[in-house]
């Protein structure tokens, strides 16, 4: 699962309920405000169609307004669309100014060795991502500090799981549908690696041949 806690300021609010991943949704167009337009991260916020507190804050939000939540974001297969999150909870009562962009990648995978230098003192690997139970891949950069290049070094490895907290972050170039989409690692972590075992099969047992490979029978 892949946790958020975000600010975000609506968009535009959906009238009609949408059904995905099995349930009704109430949702909305949202970002997480940026210095520009095409620095801003979209949602798609979705909200449990359930009368409730959570509902009614929901649908009481005013166009240009900050809220807090925390949820789920979902990503697709689609670059182009915004990322959905789901929402668990939504707190209103914040001040209009106040920023916040937390996010913990909890399923998340190393998709390349390559790692790139990017500016301000960052690096940058390639990373994968999947949907619960699915075949869907998004991939997204995990960017990070170059004093932790060792540390990528050592843990690096095409499809090792790998968690990440850290910051979304988005740039849409000449208002392009589809950004460059990157995770800002505060910091990573993986498993650790087990030592492979070298013991020759003829060794687990007593009958003979394990280690012997016949020609192929021509039939």
């Amino acid at each position: 699962m892949n946790f958020i806690a975000a600010t975000v300021e609506l968009k535009e609010a959906h009238a009609d309920t949408v059904k995905v991943y099995g349930l009704d949704y109430a949702s909305a167009l949202a970002v997480v405000p940026a210095n520009g337009a095409a620095s801003e991260v979209r949602f798609r916020l979705l909200c449990y169609n359930r009368e409730g507190a959570k509902l009614t804050a929901f649908r009481d939000w005013k166009q240009g307004n900050r809220v807090l939540v925390t949820g789920n974001i979902v990503f697709s297969d689609d670059p182009t669309k915004p990322l959905d999150l789901i929402v668990t909870t939504l707190e209103s009562n914040i001040p209009q100014d106040m920023y916040c962009n937390q996010v913990v990648l909890g399923n998340a995978f190393f998709g390349s060795d390559e790692i790139k230098q990017r500016r301000n003192d960052n690096v940058a690997v390639k990373i994968g991502t999947t949907l619960d139970n699915s075949d869907i891949t998004t991939w997204l950069f995990m960017e990070t500090h170059e004093s932790r290049t060792k540390k990528l070094t050592e843990r690096i490895r095409k499809g090792r799981q790998i968690c990440v907290q850290g910051y979304l972050r988005e740039y849409r170039k000449d208002d392009n549908d589809s950004p460059y989409r990157a995770i800002c690692a505060n910091d990573f972590s993986t498993r650790k690696d087990r030592e492979r075992s070298n013991r020759n099969p003829q060794t687990n047992g007593s009958a003979a041949g394990y280690a012997e490979v016949d020609p192929t029978p021509d039939y």
